[in-house]
């Protein structure tokens, strides 16, 4: 019995001992367990906080700090992700690039102040309408959208409504907008030469095209290597003179006697022969190698007249292309005086045509620059008068000497009595302004008649000559080219002298007569 009670006394110190233990442990576990918690609760604050600042360093990473929106390294990441997502359909992915082409005019008449301006006005439009699409301004005036599952409509009427916002948005400063449109057929490749493509396609937009947009093809491509390729051997045909000066005669229709020629460009070109200048121009207009080509065709002119002058030959005035992106600054204008007087040439052998085109949106700086090459001596000439809207107040605004009607405003005005009324007028007017009068495009006599009895001045086209080299122009006879003409005059013959003559012997007899019987 004794044993009983000693092994149930036992028995319960042990039990004891075990609800000891376990109430020890299970208070172990709780703090532990409490621990735990709080631990938990810290991380998941250092996590949230942690998140904050990740967020904080992508929008400091991926935000444009001036515009506030989406950068560059932004719009690979998302583009990258977009196309690595896994679709139940094959998606379609269209990238649209576009530029404010006008940003350097803006800087240059309003000052840097409105072009930043204009570059955040544009961020913001983007954001606003473009909103749900990945978006970014991938450079400080090159911004991007990329469409998934778009159409074209679609695609084109976003880029219209952000065009009309950018351009309606200010009635003095336009922010004028060109867009590329690139549709991606392959995923993997590198999303900067896509964007390279989408602006490739955006340099072909033209301000006189009906849509601001145009979509990268193959054939686009081709066009622009071609060009690039072109440009690149610009600058070594010019050291190697492979640019030629063409001269085409301009006559007085009173005396059919060469007055002037109009320096026309022709590149001999390795392989292809003498090029035309609608072959390259309209490549180097685009671009600033066009004020090179210029630089160099004056100087080419000014040693044509000096070689004249030295080999005892009468000098031809010769007229001179002003392209449009000169008028923005007067600086070729001390190219233009120093090679005048480094090649020792009178001021009225040289002539300036500036286009029309050049003067459509005239400011106070193109005044400027167009006054200071008046007082400095140079005669100056509106070209292709009447290819546009032509301001006639240009012609009393501008120290302008001259005139020249362009070919199309011919061909269109010399085949009706309504047509003929407006070119009688214009000349009339431009007469009384004390202008000399010049029409280019001349392919007929009786169009060269026509325009000399309207009072025309000059004309130019290949009735008269094509555009010649130098050494074939040399060679033109300078005085006559064919029998003169001489609208509504009386040119007597010896028979019509011989009647005249009797009518005065009569009328002298007729006299004596008379008076003798008186």
């Amino acid at each position: 019995m004794k044993f009983f009670i000693i092994l149930f006394i036992g028995l319960c110190v042990a039990l004891g001992v075990l609800i000891r233990k376990y109430d020890l442990m299970k208070a172990y576990y709780k703090y532990q367990t409490n621990e735990l918690e709080k631990l938990e609760k810290k991380y998941d604050r250092q996590i949230e906080t942690s998140e904050k600042k990740i967020d904080e360093l992508q929008n400091i990473a991926y935000l444009n700090a001036t515009t506030n929106i989406w950068n560059i390294d932004y719009f690979l990441n998302k583009s990258d992700r977009a196309f690595k997502e896994e679709y139940d359909h094959t998606p379609s992915f269209t990238l649209v690039a576009f530029n404010i082409y006008n940003i350097g005019k803006i800087n240059q008449l309003f000052g840097p102040t409105e072009g930043d301006r204009a570059v955040y006005f544009t961020a913001q439009t983007l954001k606003r309408i473009a909103g749900r699409q990945i978006y970014a301004q991938i450079y400080s005036n090159l911004f991007c959208i990329l469409f998934t599952d778009c159409s074209d409509e679609i695609i084109t009427n976003m880029i219209n409504k952000i065009y009309m916002t950018l351009i309606t948005h200010d009635d003095n400063i336009q922010i004028k907008t060109a867009y590329g449109i690139y549709k991606i057929t392959d995923t993997s490749m590198n999303i900067m030469d896509m964007i390279n493509y989408a602006s490739l396609a955006q340099k072909f937009v033209k301000e006189s095209d009906p849509e601001c947009y145009k979509f990268f093809t193959d054939e686009l491509n081709s066009t622009f290597l071609n060009n690039k390729r072109m440009s690149e051997e610009m600058e070594q045909a010019l050291e190697d003179h492979k640019f030629m000066v063409y001269l085409q005669p301009m006559y007085d229709l009173n005396s059919y006697k060469i007055i002037s020629a109009e320096a026309l460009v022709r590149w001999d070109y390795p392989g292809k022969g003498v090029l035309s200048p609608y072959a390259f121009l309209p490549l180097f207009e685009s671009t600033s190698l066009i004020q090179k080509l210029d630089y160099y065709m004056w100087e080419e002119c000014m040693k044509t007249i000096r070689r004249w002058i030295d080999n005892k030959i009468e000098p031809t005035p010769i007229t001179m292309n002003i392209s449009p992106s000169h008028l923005q600054n007067d600086k070729f204008v001390d190219y233009l005086i120093d090679l005048r007087e480094r090649y020792l040439i009178q001021h009225d052998l040289l002539i300036l045509e500036i286009p029309e085109r050049g003067l459509s949106n005239i400011n106070e700086q193109t005044k400027a620059v167009i006054t200071r090459l008046h007082n400095e001596g140079f005669i100056l000439c509106i070209d292709n008068f009447g290819s546009l809207n032509s301001p006639l107040n240009l012609l009393k605004d501008l120290p302008i000497d001259r005139i020249k009607l362009d070919r199309s405003f011919l061909s269109k005005n010399s085949k009706s009595d309504e047509g003929l009324t407006i070119l009688r007028y214009l000349i009339a007017m431009a007469k009384e302004l004390d202008f000399t009068v010049i029409t280019e495009g001349i392919e007929t006599e009786e169009q060269a008649n026509m325009l000399l009895e309207i009072g025309c001045d000059v004309g130019q086209g290949y009735h008269f000559s094509k555009p010649v080299d130098l050494r074939t122009f040399d060679n033109l006879n300078k005085t006559l080219l064919s029998a003169l003409y001489r609208p509504d005059e009386y040119y007597p013959t010896f028979e019509d002298y011989e009647k005249d003559l009797d009518l005065v012997v009569q009328f002298f007899r007729t006299r004596d007569s008379a008076a003798a019987s008186g």
